[in-house]
């Protein structure tokens, strides 16, 4: 085939470039465009809004997991610290229960606080890389699928950790890069930088990684001279007051919490482990997102990269390296771990999208699309359990946890349950223990019998089962797993109840009710 001979060039080949790519875009990505371009903080404003729409319809349509159940009934009881976190979403969750009950408005704070977390990072971005970049960084990290639903909506650790973080870093960046104009900031700046990682601290251990970027950066820059100046030795003394609950905490149960933190997983070389780890990632981010993702933190690597990327490299890459690497030599590891440092990825995002508008827009486009149908699928499968009734016996459900467990509490009524003198009730591990205290936990104190109690272990006295009685209630399959290990059983128990539970009408589990006596054994 023989090539067309070329035309004379009459004119500016980038000139026709652009205008090709306007004649070839749609009207309302032109339109678009020109508006993020003009007044990128409408366009931020409004993309805020419409996801805390999306995330309240999301919280409104689906019921409570196991985490949220746990973290709900450990929450009924203010205490200094917990087991498991420190105390900051507990506080959260017992001050919302206090205002909305425990339904789903629950939820409504980490809603509206993810949604300051989106603005936060949308204006360090923009101080970092402009107004466009920011657009972009607060767009993609609300159609993150962690971001949007974990980290958004759940009542677990990550929404105020995230909040905390971002609004720190907001600070550090106005201090470290001022705008032409501005004043030095003044010792005040350092003690609310100081205070928003504190309750960073308050929230996770894991902030720790972003405060050791932090400092990485510092040190290793010409911000260095920083430390002659008392501005950041009055932040760290802020900090550590603001951890102090979690440090008096941990003193007086002989550190449970940071030993159990700590001490996850063996040493072991397990790859399967690192690659779940990595592969989790993926999933959590949105493959979608988190290749450009990865993209645009390599880029920042490169040689001659500014000091303003170089801030964000060093704010993500402990929190990402480490919690990603230690599955490789323990075999433990969630990969919702590394998201802190994912959140300071997304400005580097925003700054490599911005050199490149119309396409971006249309892959913004295009991943909305796919998120929202995402969304849609797993409400409705959330809601009427259409994967347990596939019948499947090699496909578990994930959205099995959801299930609510509040009606075996009819059944606890009559077995006096609730009475000044009546009986405990307990679980076979923290999680079935978390779905019961949820259920019942205002009624009835809730023990565990496994050996992994988790937070019921400094919360429930386990000898109210011998003074009282106990009455257990678990699921048929952990029974059948589980219930054999108990050293105090009776031989044979038999249940008084099978209660079943599930979604949109149909049975799903069924939960067994068997009343004991001092039963305070441990279960395998």
């Amino acid at each position: 085939m023989m090539a067309t001979p070329a035309q004379p060039d009459n004119g500016n080949a980038d000139v026709r470039a652009v205008e090709r790519q306007q004649v070839d875009s749609p009207f309302f990505v032109q339109t678009l465009s020109r508006e993020l371009s003009a007044s990128p903080r409408r366009i931020a404003v409004a993309i805020v809004l419409a996801f805390t729409l999306v995330r309240l319809v999301w919280a409104y349509a689906l019921g409570f997991g196991i985490d949220e159940s746990y973290t709900i009934g450990q929450s009924r009881f203010l205490a200094l610290s917990y087991f498991d976190h420190p105390p900051l979403h507990y506080w959260i969750a017992h001050a919302a229960s206090v205002l909305f009950g425990t339904g789903w408005a629950i939820r409504i704070p980490t809603v509206l606080m993810f949604s300051a977390t989106s603005w936060s990072i949308f204006c360090l971005t923009e101080r970092l890389f402009g107004g466009v970049a920011a657009v972009f960084s607060v767009l993609f990290l609300n159609l993150s699928l962690f971001f949007l639903v974990s980290a958004g909506a759940w009542i677990v650790p990550d929404g105020p950790l995230m909040f905390f973080l971002a609004c720190g870093a907001q600070v550090m960046v106005r201090i470290i890069f001022p705008s032409p104009g501005e004043k030095e900031p003044t010792i005040i700046w350092w003690i609310l930088a100081g205070g928003l990682f504190g309750l960073a601290g308050l929230a996770k251990y894991s902030a720790l990684f972003t405060l050791a970027g932090l400092v990485f950066f510092v040190i290793a820059t010409r911000h260095r001279r920083q430390l002659l100046t008392a501005g950041p030795y009055v932040a760290c003394f802020v900090g550590l007051i603001a951890i102090m609950p979690v440090l008096i905490w941990n003193v007086q149960h002989d550190w449970a919490s940071l030993r159990f933190q700590t001490g996850r997983g063996s040493p072991q070389f397990a790859p399967s482990a690192f690659a779940r780890m990595v592969l989790g990632q993926i999933v959590w981010l949105g493959p979608w997102i988190a290749i450009p993702l990865v993209q645009s933190a390599l880029h920042a690597f490169r040689k001659g990269r500014t000091e303003r990327e170089l801030f964000c490299v060093a704010l993500a890459v402990p929190a990402i390296g480490y919690t990603t690497l230690q599955a490789l030599w323990s075999g433990a590891g969630f990969p919702h771990w590394p998201m802190p440092g994912w959140l300071f990825v997304f400005p580097l995002l925003g700054a490599r999208l911005s050199g490149r508008i119309r396409p971006a827009i249309h892959y913004a486009i295009t991943i909305s699309l796919l998120t929202l149908t995402l969304l849609v699928t797993a409400v409705a499968l959330g809601g009427s359990g259409a994967l347990h009734r596939l019948n499947v016996p090699a496909l578990h459900d994930p959205t099995e946890d959801l299930i609510d467990w509040s009606p075996v509490a009819k059944v606890l009524t009559p077995l006096r349950v609730g009475r000044p003198d009546g009986p405990a009730v307990a679980g076979l591990d923290w999680a079935e223990a978390g779905k019961l205290d949820f259920a019942v936990g205002e009624i009835a104190p809730v023990l565990v019998l496994g050996r992994d109690k988790r937070g019921f272990a400094t919360r429930s006295d386990p000898r109210l089962a011998g003074r009282r009685g106990l009455v257990i209630v678990a699921s048929e399959e952990a029974w059948a797993k589980k219930g054999s290990g108990l050293s105090c059983l009776p031989e044979d128990p038999l249940p008084v109840a099978r209660v079943p539970v599930g979604r949109a009408g149909q049975a799903e589990l069924t939960l067994l009710v068997i009343p004991v006596e001092g039963c305070i054994g441990a279960a395998q």
